[in-house]
């Protein structure tokens, strides 16, 4: 028997991976076992009929990516300095400095303050060769920019 026990009704939609398609897309369920768990489906897409596929488990997403920086600094280094900030006092520290609208062509240096039209309000933290870290209020974004 299968871990995953999906008894969706027959004639109803269901998302799978197509063996046809290799993607994951709705499909119809057209079949099930004895035990009424979804045996074949059919893609909605390409029209194809398979045995049914349970979705993969996905892994947990990374908390932190290390980057080839030449800091020397460690990523559970990077991730001390960065528990040591007070997010929550972010905005009152920055609201007396000027703002600099994010562009992906702006020039930008060390402590500009950033106006980003998705994350809000952040300080730039790290240039590198075209990227740069900011931290934002909820938490730290690599950028793309001209380093300038």
């Amino acid at each position: 028997m299968t871990q995953d026990k999906d008894k969706t009704p027959v004639a109803q939609n269901i998302a799978t991976r197509c063996t046809k398609c290799k993607r994951e897309l709705n499909h119809t369920v057209i079949s099930h076992t004895l035990e009424g768990i979804v045996a074949r489906v059919q893609c909605r897409t390409c029209g194809s009929e398979h045995k049914y596929c349970p979705a993969k488990k996905k892994a947990a997403p990374k908390t932190a990516r290390a980057t080839g920086s030449t800091s020397g600094m460690t990523a559970a280094a990077k991730n001390a300095a960065l528990d040591a900030l007070d997010f929550a006092a972010l905005p009152e520290k920055l609201k007396n400095k000027e703002r600099v609208p994010y562009s992906m062509s702006g020039s930008f240096k060390f402590n500009n303050v950033i106006d980003h039209a998705a994350f809000g309000i952040g300080i730039v933290i790290k240039l590198s060769h075209q990227r740069m870290d900011v931290l934002f209020s909820d938490g730290l974004k690599t950028l793309a920019c001209d380093k300038g």
